[in-house]
């Protein structure tokens, strides 16, 4: 294993950085698969609305309003779930790049032989 390497795997930014990638790219996986599924759902679920009387405080609802709330609820959480994964991603991303820069830098390089470096 080369030094470089050996500092690059034991830095604590660049593995936070790749913890922080494969997370977010789990999350954005995960919730665009969900996502698609429960927007399927909604549209499926279409309720009638039935007009109420407006004297009643907690009208009583039928099971498929209550269906299409729940299947709105999980559209919005997905999508949550897929704008916070992204915003792993690039955190992650950003992490990673910045600790690989700074590795290479503290890196000893071997000095130049061009003639124009003189």
């Amino acid at each position: 294993m080369s030094p470089v390497l050996h500092v690059l795997v034991r830095s604590g930014l660049v593995l936070t950085g790749l913890l922080l990638l494969a997370v977010g790219i789990g999350n954005v996986i995960a919730g665009r698969s969900k996502f698609e599924q429960y927007r399927e759902l909604v549209s499926v679920t279409q309720p009638h609305v039935a007009p109420r009387s407006p004297a009643t405080l907690f009208p009583a609802t039928t099971e498929g309003e209550e269906r299409h709330a729940l299947a709105n609820a999980k559209v919005a959480f997905y999508e949550l779930l897929v704008n916070a994964g992204w915003l792993l991603v690039f955190v992650g991303g950003a992490m990673f790049a910045i600790g690989a820069l700074r590795v290479w830098m503290r890196a000893p390089h071997p000095p130049s032989r061009s003639p124009v470096a003189n």
